[in-house]
């Protein structure tokens, strides 16, 4: 994580290596051909932990969290996703957009998308799951903006938010009303939210206002992949 000039926060690092670096800041022509023969259903939304600067964005928020070369959706939009069953998710699609005021032009911006590779149920099965390195980068206990919780060793409920350890003391979910909403989040219905892990190949993000919606974005919305195709316009 870097310091901002000026200001305590910090904000994610943008990758400098790998194959999330080879695919950020895609201009629209060369993310549909890469998406020219996709389908499925496209979960888009909202963020609000994006800044900008001299026309470039930061996230100031740790979901979705692009460090140790995966992008990965742990922390926020719990609701969202119950939306299908943990093991369900594979082949879905998750897009996030800046917010029309972000730019002073009225314009939601595409700041990433994935293809989801992966689905956990808990922390504790996603940490177990990812490599010591990549775990390293994410790791809330000590990353400010880390967005998976370290299991202890005792570790018997993985919905049991004592049996983790804390986030470090600068974390954006310190508050302990936070993180545990992260670690132990039930919807009205009892269902427990997945946690999200985008596939290398199909893992796209922006730093520049490059692609843009043809109108407004409600908050949440649920897209056909055709039709969200449709809906991307280039940047002017």
């Amino acid at each position: 994580m870097r310091q901002r000039c000026g200001g305590p926060k910090s904000f994610q690092e943008y990758p400098k290596k790998g194959k999330l670096k080879d695919s950020m800041n895609l201009t629209l022509n060369k993310l549909l051909a890469k998406l020219r023969n996709e389908q499925g259903t496209v979960y888009a939304y909202v963020l609000t932990t994006i800044k900008s600067e001299n026309s470039q964005f930061f996230q100031w928020g740790c979901a979705p969290n692009f460090q140790g070369g995966l992008i990965t959706l742990c922390t926020c939009k719990h609701f969202m996703r119950t939306w299908r069953d943990t093991f369900d998710w594979k082949g879905m699609w998750i897009a996030g957009f800046t917010s029309i005021n972000l730019m002073g032009d009225k314009r939601n911006y595409l700041f990433y998308l994935i293809k989801v590779a992966e689905s956990f149920p808990s922390h504790k099965a996603i940490w177990e799951h990812l490599s010591e390195a990549v775990r390293s980068t994410k790791n809330a206990r000590i990353n400010p903006l880390g967005d998976i919780y370290e299991p202890k060793q005792d570790t018997r409920d993985e919905f049991v938010y004592s049996y983790y350890y804390p986030p470090v003391k600068n974390h954006v979910h310190k508050a302990e009303s936070q993180w545990r909403k992260d670690v132990d989040y039930k919807d009205k219905y009892g269902k427990r939210p997945a946690l999200l892990v985008g596939g290398p190949e199909y893992s796209f993000l922006w730093s520049l206002p490059i692609i843009h919606l043809k109108n407004r974005h409600p908050r949440t919305k649920l897209w056909d992949m055709k039709v969200f195709r449709r809906t991307l316009y280039n940047a002017s």
